[in-house]
């Protein structure tokens, strides 16, 4: 027996539908979401691997010692300055800030900002601060042409940033040689008695860096 005619003069049908009630117009309109998605994230990807700096990716970096930790005695040091020789021996007896960085780094471009923060609240009687280069390479190198660093490219990181505390250009990378480093930048805390109270690789917040200057005497 045939089935009942339906309203309209049609026969009854039985409408297919995909799982969980979407029609087919929905499925392809997620699956072209989806395409739309990963598209966005590749490019993304694509996009950051270009911009990262050449001389993060240099094949022929020179080996460095892991950094230094707290409760060891700091390093002594000497470098060159714009001024004159500076000795880590000038410092004796102060607390202080001293930070390995790379112009090319952009988290040390970043921190900037920080330590600029820690400078205006700790006044320089009390807590001196040092940043010292340690990458041989210039913030143009490319990963097919690695340039040298130089005092120029320091003195425009100084002015870039605002750095407004000493900074020195350390070509044969004597300090980070020292005082090793896990990353850019890496930053040390030491108390007047030349021990490291804080050490640190990467970012790190003013409230942090203040916490470890306290602890240092300053």
């Amino acid at each position: 027996m045939s089935p009942s005619p339906k309203p309209g003069g049609q026969r009854g049908q039985t409408e297919t539908k995909p799982p969980g009630g979407r029609s087919a117009a929905a499925w392809v309109s997620g699956a072209i979401a989806l395409i739309a998605v990963g598209a966005i994230i590749a490019y993304a990807v694509l996009h950051a691997n270009r911009a990262v700096p050449g001389a993060a990716v240099a094949t022929g970096s020179p080996q460095l010692p892991p950094q230094l930790q707290a409760g060891t005695k700091a390093p002594s040091f000497e470098l060159p300055g714009k001024i004159g020789t500076f000795s880590s021996a000038q410092l004796a007896g102060t607390p202080y800030l001293l930070e390995i960085f790379a112009t090319w780094c952009p988290h040390c471009q970043r921190m900037t900002k920080v330590l600029r923060a820690v400078r205006a609240q700790v006044p320089e009687s009390k807590l001196a601060m040092v940043s010292v280069t340690g990458s041989p390479y210039a913030a143009n190198s490319t990963p097919d042409n690695l340039v040298p660093e130089n005092q120029a490219d320091v003195d425009s990181f100084e002015s870039t940033f605002g750095i407004t505390w000493p900074t020195f250009f350390d070509p044969n990378l004597v300090v980070a040689n020292a005082w090793g480093l896990n990353g850019f930048p890496t930053i040390f805390v030491v108390n007047a008695k030349g021990i490291i109270v804080y050490a640190s690789s990467g970012e790190v917040s003013a409230a942090e860096l203040l916490q470890a200057i306290k602890k240092a005497g300053a």
